[in-house]
């Protein structure tokens, strides 16, 4: 039954607003693909005294950074209070820029071996720690993220079980190259409330991380398109009231 009256839209501009709540709901609403709880690096942590601190092993993080200058580092850290695994995975974008970009990442810590060197590390080794290294080998998985529409060649993998105690986490290419990388730790799922309500900054910033321009387009898009709604409900509230 067709309602009048200046309470109640038009019919139409009823789906319309159904559409606009769906394509807001598929743009924010992450799928389960969306593991890792970003955490963005947006300062210095080429050395051991400014490491980035990982706040929980177990939890499932992804540490989204880049190496700008050549021969250049960056260092996680994070500390385990009992023996437990602890998994760790590099990953790059998946653009042509990563045919040249071989990142590798270096495990620092108790109990691990000591006779291994990392090529061409840019850093002193820390002293009376051992370290797992690990080397791109060629092999990668592609991954498309449906949430923040990105695609990552996964790579190398850590998975091991490690001693109690702080380690560090180095991400260096040994070829000297630079580029954008994600770090993922653990495998725990865990948002917070708080999370859910940051979930259209975490799109925002992957986005801009991974494709600056392409993301400004696809803003550009969804604002042109909102307005040509309002605007069209706009118009089909004016008739309705005539």
């Amino acid at each position: 039954m067709k309602r009048n009256g200046s309470r109640f839209l038009p019919q139409r501009s009823h789906l319309i607003l159904y559409a606009l709540a769906l394509l807001i709901a598929a743009l924010f609403l992450p799928t389960s693909a969306m593991a890792h709880k970003p955490l963005f690096v947006e300062r210095a942590i080429g050395g051991y005294e400014q490491a980035f601190e990982i706040p929980d092993p177990k939890v499932s993080y992804a540490m989204y950074g880049a190496l700008q200058k050549r021969g250049a580092v960056d260092v996680y850290k994070v500390t385990l209070t009992e023996k437990a695994p602890f998994y760790a995975r590099i990953s790059v974008p998946d653009q042509p820029a990563a045919q040249t970009f071989t990142p590798a990442f270096v495990v620092f810590g108790p109990g691990l071996a000591t006779t291994n060197e990392p090529p061409n590390y840019p850093l002193d080794l820390p002293k009376d720690l051992g370290r797992a290294i690990l080397l791109w080998n060629g092999e990668q998985d592609a991954f498309f993220e449906p949430f923040t529409q990105t695609s990552l060649l996964q790579r190398q993998l850590l998975s091991k079980t490690l001693e109690p105690g702080t380690y560090y986490i180095a991400v260096y290419d040994p070829a000297g190259n630079t580029g954008k990388y994600v770090l993922a730790t653990g495998d725990e799922e865990a948002f917070s409330f708080l999370d859910w309500l940051k979930l259209p900054l975490f799109w925002y910033k992957v986005r801009m991380w991974y494709d600056p321009g392409q993301t400004w387009l696809i803003l550009a898009g969804a604002g042109a398109f909102l307005m040509s709604a309002l605007y069209y409900i706009k118009r089909l509230r004016n008739r309705e009231a005539t």
